[in-house]
């Protein structure tokens, strides 16, 4: 039913107990009916947590691993770039999503700033990173906009302040305080691990 045993144990010890609801666990032949059953249940719950944590735990030191050896941790590239179709683990351009990359250093240059980016890119009808993933088959987390066109002044920020874009992999930007939590946090830059010219650069340094 799941890996924290404080949240179990209330749904099954209280929750379930004043609603009237009957608590089946078939592969751990728990039935609440059974009182004797359920005075096993909190010790299994305690061990899914154990095994959640193992598993995270795991996880945790083979990311790390990776990212100190220079490979991306990040699941897809960021807009300007894709997949390589022959080694998922290299980086290529995107040579259309490249170009409004570049358009929107170039617009930096002569002055402008994020949010009027925005509003030249959405005047000119360029397509927004999530409608472009989308066409291109690539899957977001994101929530298509109404209008395709929609940009902001967030996402220009976050183009500009890449170093990817320099060619630059850079691992270990953010984590998570707890395996329990979803919660993404930022790392200072002195915690960032970069490594150099791993994949083409679409902005030079010079830019």
């Amino acid at each position: 039913m799941g890996s924290d045993y404080l949240k179990v144990g209330f749904y099954t010890e209280v929750l379930f107990v004043e609603k009237g609801v009957r608590f089946i666990a078939i592969n751990n032949g728990i039935d609440s009916v059974n009182q004797t059953d359920s005075d096993f249940t909190p010790f299994l719950n305690i061990i899914n947590e154990w095994y959640a944590k193992d598993t995270s735990k795991k996880i945790r030191a083979v990311m790390k691993s990776k990212g100190e050896a220079g490979e991306h941790l990040c699941t897809n590239p960021p807009y300007g770039y894709m997949k390589d179709p022959d080694n998922k683990k290299r980086w290529v351009v995107d040579e259309e999503a490249a170009e409004v990359v570049k358009r929107i250093f170039a617009l930096c240059l002569e002055g402008y700033g994020p949010t009027q980016i925005a509003r030249i890119l959405k005047e000119e009808q360029v397509l927004t990173p999530t409608i472009h993933f989308m066409q291109i088959g690539r899957t977001t987390r994101n929530a298509p906009p109404d209008n395709p066109y929609n940009w902001t002044g967030d996402t220009i920020a976050d183009i500009l302040e890449r170093p990817e874009y320099q060619g630059h992999t850079v691992n270990f930007k953010t984590y998570k305080q707890s395996y329990k939590s979803k919660k993404t946090c930022y790392n200072p830059e002195e915690k960032w691990l970069m490594f150099e010219n791993t994949h083409e650069a679409v902005i030079d340094a010079d830019t």
